[in-house]
């Protein structure tokens, strides 16, 4: 890779929306594969099953299970965490900046 290219890669993970480009892009590219020829593939993807294994202890699931279940609470605790700093320390912390968000949560 060349110098120019790790420089693109460093400076866009250190913007604030990267995290909301990549997952936008994944929901889309994931779009394209359930709904085209390729969605035979992305079936076989989600279902390849994966396993961890510690001793006597097994944990085998598919993909998908995986997914549901492990990487959407890791997901929804970074969420739970960045609205707690978001109340604490960020745009929230003042009560005139909480009121509009709190009114559309009702």
């Amino acid at each position: 890779m060349s110098n120019k290219q790790h420089s693109f890669i460093t400076e866009f993970f250190k913007l604030e929306s990267a995290g909301g480009i990549l997952l936008i892009l994944s929901a889309l590219l994931a779009i394209v594969f359930a709904n085209t020829f390729l969605a035979t593939y992305y079936q076989l993807l989600l279902s390849t099953p994966v396993e961890i294994r510690v001793g006597a202890l097994e944990i085998a699931k598919p993909l998908l299970l995986w997914i549901n279940d492990e990487l959407m609470a890791v997901f929804f605790f970074l969420v739970g965490l960045e609205f707690k700093r978001e109340l604490l320390e960020g745009e929230l912390s003042s009560k005139r900046n909480i009121v509009l968000p709190g009114m559309d949560a009702c």
